[in-house]
């Protein structure tokens, strides 16, 4: 293997075999466009455009992909149980199409598919009057029901309050002259918006999903 040149410092350098060279390049002690030359070669070239030092770009590392969904436990979950993730529902959190057209205050819960899915019924009743008693004292241990229920309270006591408030201004304007009382029976459509926010709770439990409902959905009465 012939001996080769190159320049550096403005100075020829060598002669240096191929293999020593070649680790200059490889170590970054010699840039690599740097002037070569060897015995057989018309004049000096940069090694980058000389077959003999032609470098390859390092390979991309390859993405770790997430562990399949019947992947073993990892070391530490096997030893602590309580430690291993319990399967989640991204979806949960993501309201349904009718409510992205309010603006909802409250937070959102994520939830396991297995709890939406086993008391779906639950989240459902919590929407229905005095049903929702049921959601709060049967399944007690669910975030899921338990979300529901909150909600589904919360508008029940609306309800109550709405009726109360009606009912005073009733008695009010039963005393006032009859195009006035017009009045108040055109009041009474305000039941409409419980009654959005009933089904919407409904929509919402029945998707398997805990997001909170507008008006009431930052009010929280149950922990």
């Amino acid at each position: 293997m012939s001996d080769w040149y190159y320049a550096a410092d403005n100075a020829q350098k060598g002669p240096i075999n191929e293999s020593e060279l070649k680790a200059n390049f490889a170590t970054n002690k010699l840039p690599v466009d740097t002037l070569v030359w060897k015995e057989g070669m018309d004049g000096w070239l940069p090694a980058n455009q000389v077959p003999a030092f032609s470098f390859r770009p390092p390979p991309t590392p390859a993405k770790i992909q997430p562990p399949a969904a019947d992947a073993p436990p990892s070391p530490a979950a096997a030893e602590n149980p309580a430690a291993a993730p319990s399967p989640s529902n991204p979806d949960s959190t993501k309201p349904v199409d009718l409510t992205s057209l309010v603006n909802a205050k409250g937070e959102a819960l994520e939830v396991t598919v297995e709890d939406a899915e086993k008391n779906k019924i639950f989240g459902i009743l919590a929407y229905l009057g005095l049903l929702c008693l049921v959601t709060i004292f049967v399944p007690k241990n669910s975030p899921y029901a338990r979300y529901h229920a909150n909600q589904g309270l919360v508008l029940l006591l609306f309800w109550v309050a709405l009726g109360i408030v009606l009912e005073i201004v009733g008695l009010i304007f039963s005393v006032l002259p009859g195009s006035l009382y017009m009045i108040f029976t055109l009041m009474n459509l305000v039941y409409i918006g419980p009654l959005i926010l009933m089904i919407l709770g409904i929509i919402n439990a029945a998707a398997g999903k805990c997001v909170p409902l507008p008006v009431i959905g930052g009010v929280k009465l149950l922990k």
